[in-house]
């Protein structure tokens, strides 16, 4: 489940990425808000990644050689 959220997470700040740099070219005006929309992605992207090594560490380290 928290590898589900992990990718849906880092899906989120793809988005927000590719939402900001759509802002910065079709609304120049506002070129402020698409930057904030592209920190607001890296930062989405990186507790994305990080949560996704946490599960997947878990998960290597609860399967147990077989004897």
């Amino acid at each position: 489940m928290l590898k589900k959220n992990a990718l849906y997470i880092l899906f989120l700040g793809i988005l927000c990425i590719l939402a900001g740099i759509g802002v910065m070219i079709w609304a120049s005006d506002k070129f402020y808000l698409g930057i904030a929309f592209v920190v607001l992605g890296l930062v989405y992207g990186l507790a994305g990644l990080l949560l996704y090594r946490r599960v997947k560490k878990q998960a290597v380290t609860k399967v147990e050689p077989k004897e």
